[in-house]
């Protein structure tokens, strides 16, 4: 509840600006009436209407009056305002994929005819239709989308705009990001000078902010200024509204006196001016909190109240609903004596008239149609694109769970060999050699730490693909360090483990991707080389490459086998020298990774007489870099 209430503190300025629009919405209707329909000006009429009509049915059937004078006279600025007002409509009517569907469109329309106010309407639509369907990552984005685009000229609707993102963000509990934005709308609004009720809201919303935060003195310093202004503009509701929110969050936080003075100060207000809604509910408020106080009697006393209220707002809601029904009764029996009187006009052309309508009506049929199956197409659209990117975070998901435990499999085993030492240490009593064992699992465990890091960090950078950003690699000094990383599992075997890169060697590539490349190399020549066996690396530099040779003196595999090497979908599956199990998902990887990095890779094995991988990565060229650099300047 306590969310939900967050909003009506924007609901007093809503509502009064809403019965604003409105009336100018009436007032504009009259001026169509009298327009001939030839009329140029008589679209740009209908667009101020469709902007400020609250009604969703009328705005709805306005804008689809507009978007077909549009297409007629192929104005797509025009066809963007249609599409906006038939977003809002559809939002306001709970039609969701129509809306965002329109204010896509809307969107596309803008960008198309390079309107940058239109694009900046479109994202604020967007984040608006997604923030009231409870989409809060999406409203997000197109507000920051939106704020990204708007000029010094856009001020007052900056601050609009800020003011809402930070209502997103208060609702999703991220209180630091909604005061940021506050503060920053609040400083707007200062700055301009020309809405103190907007400055007065603002205020309001960080001091609810400053007490979610638990900062209760900034809250009350900045609610009391906030009541203060919106006395003096007359704006009691308000005052009334803010003095309950504090009163709520006061008793969430376990400060029940702090809740009594506030509900105090809401109900005094809300019954000097007759806020009846308001007294029903500071009455249950206050209530419950002498409930939580264990005042019983005060409780009892204040439920007997807000009963009584209660039941009495019910009749005056019962009487106006009916009210509202006889207004509308009437209202409806002037329209058909209108109608009527517009149905006999049109009688003396009957012929004409019939069929023309005959004609129109196939007309908006097809058109009906059209839209429908338009629609129906580009929803279908938006799911398709939606699959897609689900199987894709699927397929990256299971290939960096793959590269996880094919990478970590090493660093483990070979800290299963330090365990065995360590028993066979203590039994000999031999402290030296425990103490130096330590050290190494020290330097182990920091590695395989330094690893998950890499991996994790990594992970975090996935949107749905693994990324690819070349850089500046020394190959000599990355092979050196997976070869630290796999000593311990090398001497566990007793195979001399070496590199004869000894001097630097600049690749263009993801880090990230060619390290798993080399983990992957060396881990499986360890693996399958049996102890007392040798692993080398060294590298040959060519004209745009360099090629790396790792090779080992290991068991080989057969002629078969090698054509599949990097084709074994996981059949493959063997087991190490010393009974290592693998996975077979490391080689396809490695494939994957080369191609990503636009590099090959290689092997020459024969059973029994080892295997050599031959990896071909570009060189580092500082000149292609900079011409790159100045081709594809940053967006």
């Amino acid at each position: 509840m306590k969310k939900l209430a967050f909003f009506f503190a924007f609901l007093f300025l809503s509502l009064s600006v809403h019965s604003q629009d409105q009336a100018i919405a009436d007032s504009l209707y009259q001026v169509l009436e009298g327009m001939d329909e030839r009329d140029t000006s008589r679209l740009k009429i209908l667009i101020w209407i469709s902007q400020n009509e609250n009604v969703p049915g009328k705005k709805l059937a306005i804008a689809e009056e507009i978007k077909k004078s549009a297409e007629e006279h192929g104005l797509a600025k025009y066809l963007h305002h249609a599409y906006i007002q038939i977003g809002q409509a559809n939002r306001m009517l709970g039609n969701f994929d129509v809306a965002i569907d329109a204010l896509l469109t809307a969107l596309e329309h803008a960008e198309r005819s390079d309107y940058s106010r239109g694009i900046i309407a479109s994202y604020t639509a967007l984040a608006d239709a997604y923030s009231t369907y409870g989409r809060y990552d999406e409203a997000i984005e197109y507000y920051n989308e939106s704020i990204a685009l708007m000029s010094a000229g856009d001020s007052s609707l900056l601050a609009v705009t800020l003011l809402n993102l930070g209502d997103t963000y208060y609702v999703i509990e991220s209180y630091d990001s909604a005061l940021f934005c506050f503060e920053q709308s609040k400083y707007i609004y200062e700055r301009l000078g020309n809405d103190p009720s907007g400055l007065a809201y603002n205020l309001g919303n960080i001091g609810l902010v400053y007490a979610e935060l638990g900062e209760l003195k900034k809250a009350e310093t900045n609610l009391a200024t906030s009541i203060k202004d919106l006395e003096s503009l007359g704006d009691h509701y308000g005052s009334c509204i803010f003095l309950g929110f504090m009163s709520d969050i006061y008793l969430d936080k376990g400060y029940p006196d702090g809740a009594l003075s506030f509900a105090d100060s809401s109900l005094s207000i809300s019954r000097r001016f007759g806020l009846k809604t308001e007294m029903r509910d500071n009455l249950l408020r206050l209530a419950n909190i002498h409930a939580e106080k264990g005042t019983y009697e005060e409780a009892f006393k204040f439920h007997k109240l807000y009963l009584a209220i209660k039941d009495s707002i019910s009749n005056e809601e019962v009487f106006s609903r009916i009210e509202n029904l006889e207004s509308a009764y009437e209202l409806s029996q002037k329209q058909a004596e209108v109608d009527l009187l517009k149905a006999q006009q049109k009688n003396q052309q009957a012929v004409i008239v019939t069929a023309t309508a005959v004609v129109f009506a196939f007309a908006i049929l097809v058109i009906v149609i059209f839209i429908y199956y338009r629609s129906k197409i580009r929803v279908n659209r938006v799911l398709k694109r939606q699959k897609v990117s689900l199987e894709r975070l699927n397929e990256t998901k299971d290939k960096f769970f793959s590269i996880i435990s094919h990478d970590l499999r090493g660093p483990v085993s070979s800290l299963f060999g330090v365990s065995g030492l360590i028993r066979h240490f203590v039994k000999e009593h031999n402290t030296e050699q425990l103490l130096e064992m330590a050290n190494h699992m020290e330097t182990s465990v920091e590695r395989l730490s330094n690893l998950l890091d890499n991996l994790l960090n990594w992970a975090m950078q996935q949107q749905g693909h693994f990324p690819n950003v070349p850089e500046k690699v020394d190959v000599s000094e990355m092979i050196s360090e997976i070869m630290e990383m796999f000593s311990n599992m090398a001497n566990g075997k007793q195979i001399d483990l070496r590199s004869t890169i000894s001097q630097p060697v600049f690749l263009w590539v993801d880090k990230n991707s060619v390290h798993t490349i080399f983990r992957n190399l060396i881990n499986n020549a360890i693996k399958f080389t049996p102890e007392k066996g040798s692993i080398s690396a060294s590298a040959k530099t060519e004209v745009d490459f360099v090629e790396i040779s790792i090779a080992d003196s290991g068991i080989g595999m057969p002629q078969s086998k090698l054509d599949r090497l990097f084709n074994l979908n996981g059949e493959g599956a063997t087991y190490g020298t010393a009974g290592e199990k693998g996975l077979g998902l490391g080689l396809q990887l490695v494939k994957e990774f080369m191609s990503m990095n636009n590099g090959t890779i290689s092997a020459l094995s024969k059973e029994g007489g080892g295997t050599t991988f031959l990896v071909r990565v570009p060189l580092f060229d500082k000149n292609e870099v900079a011409d790159k650099s100045i081709a594809s300047p940053i967006q």
